[in-house]
């Protein structure tokens, strides 16, 4: 049960970009049943997509301390010293991952990612392989652009994230062809191909929209603007901007709605 209640609020919340009002509202409902059931296992593997989902929309409350009592913090501090408890540790991580990047903030991401290597050893769950494979790679190019002790190393990870997604693609199309095209689309940018990036990064954007994933539709516009922005294109990273936004807020994210309005008002004042 508590993998299923795993899958499920996975393939909801990051995977196929469901309603984040209506995944929530399920996944409270989950969450109340896991109590009822003493389903401690249960409780603790969805609690962490609900908090993902909740931090998206934009709201304050701590699922962990409606749940659990203690803040989201104390929980996970718990969960790295408890004995056992894969699952719980590696969706902890990614969820964690995934709201770093959706926000922007690739510094973090970074850390967390570097974090979570000793959790991904061995066997993994597959909804977890492949938001690593996917994850890791947006963050490996992100970090390898800046020249960094590691750039190495990131370029390796963010080439092997490629020939994964690749692999999947293939057996996949609908379910991955927008994932490598926006890796793709980084690994152009990272290589200073400005053509071949913008190509991909709306083969992207369009594989998203026509596949329905709102959420990454979002991203890729989101990863776009960047691209531009590098440039000092701006009116070109408004214009994802705004594509990004319309994105977000047909998701319910309306936290990050609230961001790219922050980042859009830098932009026209002149800010870099």
């Amino acid at each position: 049960m508590a993998y299923n209640l795993h899958m499920y609020a996975g393939v909801a919340v990051w995977e196929c970009g469901d309603r984040l009002t209506k995944a929530e509202e399920i996944m409270r409902i989950h969450a109340k049943r896991m109590i009822q059931y003493n389903h401690d296992n249960g409780l603790r593997n969805i609690l962490p997509h609900l908090q993902l989902a909740l931090k998206l929309m934009g709201s304050a409350e701590d699922a962990f301390m409606t749940f659990c009592g203690i803040s989201e913090d104390d929980f996970f501090q718990q969960e790295w010293h408890r004995k056992g408890g894969k699952t719980s540790k590696l969706i902890g991580h990614t969820t964690r991952l995934y709201l770093a990047i959706m926000r922007g903030d690739m510094a973090l991401a970074e850390r967390i990612y570097e974090m979570g290597k000793m959790y991904h050893k061995g066997g993994i769950l597959f909804i977890g392989s492949i938001m690593r494979a996917f994850l890791g790679g947006l963050v490996a190019f992100a970090t390898a652009r800046y020249h960094g002790d590691n750039e190495k190393e990131m370029i390796r990870v963010a080439e092997e994230s490629i020939s994964t997604i690749k692999i999947w693609a293939k057996h996949s199309y609908w379910n991955f062809a927008n994932k490598l095209f926006l890796l793709e689309a980084e690994y152009w940018f990272l290589n200073g191909n400005e053509k071949l990036a913008r190509r991909k990064f709306g083969d992207s954007i369009a594989a998203a929209a026509k596949h329905r994933f709102k959420n990454e539709e979002g991203l890729a516009a989101q990863r776009a603007a960047i691209f531009h922005l590098h440039y000092n294109r701006k009116q070109e990273a408004s214009s994802y901007l705004k594509h990004a936004k319309d994105c977000y807020e047909r998701w319910g994210a309306t936290g990050l709605v609230e961001q790219i309005d922050a980042a859009m008002s830098e932009i026209l004042e002149g800010r870099d």
